[in-house]
């Protein structure tokens, strides 16, 4: 299944790259690679995360490092919602969810 990229969700990605490559460039390539491993998976198990029916309908989410990701599964394709820092208060950085 396809693997789509939010708007919402590329600069997420940026800015925690941003913000590790400045401590650890090595570390922040090593998670952007265990990201692209965590979405290629997606592609083909699309339901391996956990429903987040207490945040919205259709939302789901899995682990990568502390970070979590946040997404949907449609008919033809998955859409990456955000990516968030799981130390951070998630309710309020997903509140606004939609693509």
């Amino acid at each position: 299944m396809k693997v789509r990229i939010s708007a919402k969700a590329k600069d997420d990605i940026r800015q925690i790259y941003r913000y590790l490559a400045d401590k650890n460039p090595s570390a922040a390539d090593s998670l952007v690679a265990d990201i692209d491993s965590k979405l290629q998976l997606l592609g083909r198990f699309p339901f391996m995360g956990r429903e987040r029916l207490d945040m919205a309908a259709g939302l789901r989410s899995v682990l990568v490092w502390s970070y979590v990701i946040f997404y949907t599964v449609g008919a033809a394709e998955i859409i990456i919602v955000r990516f968030v820092d799981g130390r951070m208060d998630i309710d309020k950085e997903i509140q606004d969810w939609q693509v």
